[in-house]
């Protein structure tokens, strides 16, 4: 009994782990990249095929599906059906020169504790991929949309 108990968490912790490091970097291979009505991120993106030729896809990836929130502190985090949107507002994309490319910043308000608004900030190239065209985190995959849309 005593085996499982310290078991199973370490198991969870690695499978977390492995997850949460083969997703990343989406804006080395996707263009027009922006963030549309605050929680969705658009973005046309490269399609590599076996055959070597390239295609691109538009697709919009719903954020509230990767990232969430921790109670305590007011941050953003990545995690599967966060839905962080509950809680954070005013948020804006930002696109930075250097290692952090897309930082993604909101207003968080936690539930615990007696605080104002905690100012969050993720890169989302920590979290989101391009996965044979299509953006994809932990928490979910983007929707393909026509590239006319607004």
């Amino acid at each position: 009994m005593r085996f499982s108990t310290l078991f199973f968490p370490a198991v969870a912790s690695l499978f977390v782990t492995a997850m949460a490091s083969s997703y990343g970097n989406f804006s080395r291979t996707c263009t027009d990249i922006k963030l549309v009505h605050t929680f969705f991120l658009r973005a046309t993106c490269c399609n590599s095929s076996t055959d070597g030729v390239e295609a691109q896809s538009h697709n919009e990836l719903i954020l509230p599906m990767c990232i969430g929130m921790d109670q305590v502190s007011g941050y953003m985090k990545w995690e599967v059906y966060g839905k962080f949107s509950n809680f954070c507002k005013n948020c804006t994309m930002l696109e930075a020169a250097g290692g952090a490319k897309y930082l993604y910043t909101c207003a968080c308000t936690p539930l615990i504790g007696d605080r104002g608004p905690i100012w969050s900030t993720l890169n989302l190239d920590d979290g989101i991929s391009n996965n044979m065209g299509t953006l994809q985190c932990a928490g979910g995959k983007a929707n393909m949309i026509d590239p006319n849309e607004d």
